[in-house]
């Protein structure tokens, strides 16, 4: 499959940009309030204070790369990425980098290894639980204290053009196995929230082949992606708020 983190460097730099000196659709689906409780005074959570993100991409998130700058403006985002991205390769290409952000979002998960008809499917689940958690230490080990994962798009017959509709069998019959590892890992981290792509995208006329954006469908998942922060931000905020 086609996917993306660009190539990542060698050399020993944060994302912020300074060198270095010699976590059903799991907690996305969970309404934020509009404002905090009554006699609550928020408390921002520090990952939301800095305006900065890491971003580790697959070709699907890369194709909307433009939309989501110009949906977060004033937010410095430091891409790291690739076609075809595997989680394993993430991980290992992540090894050299000294910091990230403290948000990160994550959105691969199309070039992971599954049999047909769930066939030995705990032995890949499993696999794929290993990978992602090994992902999540690598990350949190270099500063991540807010995650975002992005989940898979399934799509259908009727949200493809005609012309991809020959490629669903080929490619997608897995996602759906991806999306409910997604969520297991999901509720067993605190601090990894879903941004729900399988729901936002499950339309016609958001990306040009099965899954790779167009200029509207870019527009949508960065939509999705700056709510599920918000939406997060505002949750801790207002469960981590003082008494007023």
């Amino acid at each position: 499959m086609l996917a993306v983190v660009v190539a990542l460097t060698v050399l020993p730099t944060t994302d912020s940009g300074a060198a270095l000196a010699p976590g059903d659709h799991g907690r996305a689906t969970r309404a934020a309030p509009s404002a905090c409780p009554p006699g609550v005074r928020p408390v921002q959570p520090a990952w939301s204070k800095g305006r900065r993100m890491t971003v580790i991409v697959d070709s699907v998130l890369l194709s909307g790369e433009s939309a989501l700058r110009a949906a977060m403006p004033g937010w410095v985002i430091k891409k790291r990425g690739r076609p075809a991205l595997m989680i394993r390769v993430a991980n290992r290409e992540l090894q050299p980098i000294k910091r990230v952000n403290r948000l990160v979002v994550v959105a691969i998960g199309y070039n992971t290894l599954w049999q047909r008809g769930r066939q030995r499917y705990g032995y890949w689940a499993a696999r794929f639980d290993r990978e992602a958690a090994t992902l999540l230490r690598t990350l949190r080990a270099r500063g991540a204290e807010q995650i975002v994962w992005v989940n898979l798009r399934q799509p259908r017959p009727s949200t493809v053009p005609r012309s991809s509709v020959g490629d669903l069998s080929q490619y997608s019959w897995y996602f759906p196995y991806t999306n409910e590892r997604l969520r297991a890992l999901d509720r067993r981290n605190g601090d990894v929230v879903l941004a729900d792509w399988r729901t936002a995208g499950d339309r016609p006329g958001v990306t040009y082949d099965t899954i790779h954006l167009n200029s509207r469908g870019g527009k949508l998942m960065a939509k999705t992606i700056k709510g599920t922060i918000t939406a997060e931000a505002r949750r801790q905020a207002c469960g981590a708020g003082t008494a007023g």
